[in-house]
């Protein structure tokens, strides 16, 4: 516990840069210092010793206010990629007695401000991200920075934030998902209506989650096989949504994926029991219930990782 109240950062060393009333500040420093010399004067003396000792007071301080100060990501539920997130920051000062003042984290280029922070607590800020892509995403490089005690200096220390890998989903854009405009011919993406009403929809292999009842028993004696009567039913909520991506190139593939994700995620908002069809799996109804979160981990890595 005693060296995290004395670390400061990534690389264990702060980095300091004046400010513009800093600048303005030295300035007059050594315009008073030169006076004193020419003159002799000990007033302009005892003002030039003045004038350094806040500049030395101020490196000490904002040193001290900058230890001890350990800063984590706190992860949304989601993250989505080319979309601006406010993301979490718990800031803990390990302190024993002495509080931290007027703390800015800082990823890139977005700052999310603390103006104080007690011995032994934590306390949070949000800070604006956004990730490039889908997949494993690092952050960027973040930094922890103050001007305490009299805004001459700006001192920062580095987090080391960026070995942090978050889960990026695919990018979620605004579609129109009305099962009707979509069908399994028309390309990749394909919806269609099953139910349980009086005309035959299609034919397929029987599995252990279907009804028992819908088993076409004549077709099945012919062809050795359990087989499955699908119905059309215009009432029917249950929608079929098949991913089979053409990888022509790098960028048609991301647009497919966007494409499946939108989808997927508009037909759940409007309450529709979705299966989602891929080359190597299918996720049924019953297995992801009203959680988005495996297909879009599995649109998330497609093409990157063994999915």
């Amino acid at each position: 516990m005693a060296i995290k109240a004395l670390r400061l950062g990534r690389d264990n060393w702060a980095r300091t840069r004046p400010t513009k009333e800093g600048l303005a500040f030295l300035a007059l420093t050594l315009f008073v210092g030169f006076a004193a010399l020419n003159t002799g004067n000990n007033l302009l003396y005892l003002t030039f010793g003045m004038m350094l000792s806040f500049i030395a007071t101020s490196g000490v301080i904002s040193m001290i206010n900058l230890a001890g100060i350990e800063v984590k990501p706190v992860p949304p539920t989601a993250l989505y990629a080319l979309t601006p997130t406010e993301m979490k920051f718990s800031l803990t000062n390990f302190k024993f007695l002495i509080p931290s003042y007027s703390l800015t984290v800082e990823l890139g280029g977005h700052r999310g401000y603390l103006p104080y922070l007690p011995p032994k607590r934590t306390k949070y800020v949000r800070v604006r991200v956004m990730f490039p892509g889908r997949g494993w995403n690092t952050l960027p490089d973040a930094q922890l920075h103050t001007r305490f005690p009299f805004g001459f200096f700006k001192k920062w220390i580095r987090l080391g934030l960026e070995e942090e890998e978050m889960l990026v989903y695919p990018k979620i854009e605004r579609v129109d998902a009305d099962p009707e405009n979509y069908r399994a011919d028309e390309g990749e993406i394909g919806v269609e209506k099953l139910g349980h009403g009086a005309d035959i929809k299609s034919l397929r292999d029987y599995t252990f989650e279907d009804n028992p009842k819908l088993i076409h028993w004549k077709i099945s004696a012919k062809a050795g096989k359990l087989v499955m009567r699908e119905f059309e039913d215009e009432e029917s909520r249950r929608v079929r949504l098949e991913f089979n991506p053409e990888e022509e190139s790098s960028q048609t593939l991301e647009h497919e994926i966007v494409r499946a994700a939108s989808t997927f995620i508009e037909l759940i908002n409007d309450n529709y029991e979705v299966d989602f069809v891929t080359p190597s799996r299918t996720f049924t109804y019953r297995e992801l219930g009203r959680s988005p979160k495996p297909v879009l981990t599995y649109l998330a890595l497609f093409g990157q990782t063994p999915v």
